[in-house]
């Protein structure tokens, strides 16, 4: 299994990547919310921005030349709510037919690597509460609880 970074020629990989987690994620947990035709409306010009962009990067995973999943994350600028830097994990999805080999785990821990290299500190990432495999990843590979959300229906 090999893990690198996108480049440009990674954009049709990427669109798999996003479209798969919109479709299966967002449009399973929250679908209503969740814009799941974003991938398809305005993924290609965001990832084909992502080689140009130090503060934010695409991982890819492939095993035998095939794409077997993909991570996007970033490095926002400070604001003057926030004293430190934050790396964020914003998407993580493997191919259904590579799950149970590691993949996640690989990507999670090259965005760790890359997020350590720009000098951060601390890591972030959102799941759905309904997404227990997703926690569990993330919660192997040392994230934990910081903050929650609560959302009510009006």
């Amino acid at each position: 299994m090999e893990i690198r970074a996108a480049g440009p020629a990674d954009v049709e990989s990427y669109l798999t990547v996003a479209s798969g987690l919109w479709n299966e994620d967002a449009g399973t947990h929250d679908p209503e919310v969740m814009n799941t035709d974003w991938p398809a409306q305005h993924g290609r010009a965001w990832f084909e921005a992502l080689p140009g962009d130090r503060d934010r990067v695409g991982l890819l995973a492939e095993i035998g030349g095939q794409l077997a999943g993909g991570l996007m994350g970033s490095y926002p600028e400070l604001t003057p709510f926030v004293r430190q830097r934050e790396a964020r994990l914003n998407s993580l999805w493997v191919l259904p037919d590579h799950r149970g080999a590691g993949v996640g785990g690989l990507l999670v821990e090259a965005f760790k690597d890359w997020a350590r290299e720009r000098g951060a500190t601390y890591a972030v990432v959102t799941a759905f509460a309904a997404n227990p495999t997703a926690i569990r990843l993330y919660d192997k590979h040392g994230f934990g609880s910081h903050t929650l959300t609560l959302r009510a229906t009006l």
